[in-house]
């Protein structure tokens, strides 16, 4: 089943999320501060944010979450591909090692894909994980060049 999250379920939210960076840092990324000063930054953004221009989905498996993807709008200028302006970022895509390879990133991303469209949204974007960038291709996201500035 497929779900909004709730307030109720920013703990699941943030759980997943700390996760997801987990895997992320065993393959090499390392966090630039320690992890429980991670974990309260995310609770911090997660609280602020939820329902204020970030919304989040769940996958249940019998009744327990297993999966997770969230959406932030961005209001950006009108332009001449995106009149209305707004773009939707697909973020913290994350399902739980027992639950993978079930359809249900798919489905998620799919949700967020549909409601975006249904909002008018011309442009959804994402950073992908070298786990999840098969997932998105196969859904038609496309490699973008993008420019980084990292301060020193």
């Amino acid at each position: 089943m497929i779900r909004p999250a709730g307030r109720s379920d920013l703990a699941t939210l943030l759980d997943f999320r700390m996760a997801m960076m987990a895997e992320l840092f065993d393959s090499g990324t390392q966090p630039s501060s320690g992890v429980e000063h991670l974990r309260d930054a995310n609770q911090a953004w997660l609280r602020k944010h939820f329902g204020h221009g970030f919304s989040a989905w769940l996958a249940e498996l019998d009744g327990v979450p297993v999966a997770s993807a969230g959406l932030q709008w961005f209001e950006h200028p009108p332009g001449p591909k995106n009149h209305a302006g707004t773009e939707a970022y697909i973020l913290n895509v994350y399902t739980i090692p027992d639950a993978r390879r079930l359809g249900l990133a798919r489905k998620l991303v799919q949700r967020i894909v549909d409601e975006a469209g249904a909002a008018g949204v011309r442009r959804i974007w994402l950073r992908a994980s070298r786990y999840g960038r098969p997932l998105y291709v196969s859904m038609g996201f496309r490699e973008a060049d993008y420019l980084q500035l990292t301060p020193d």
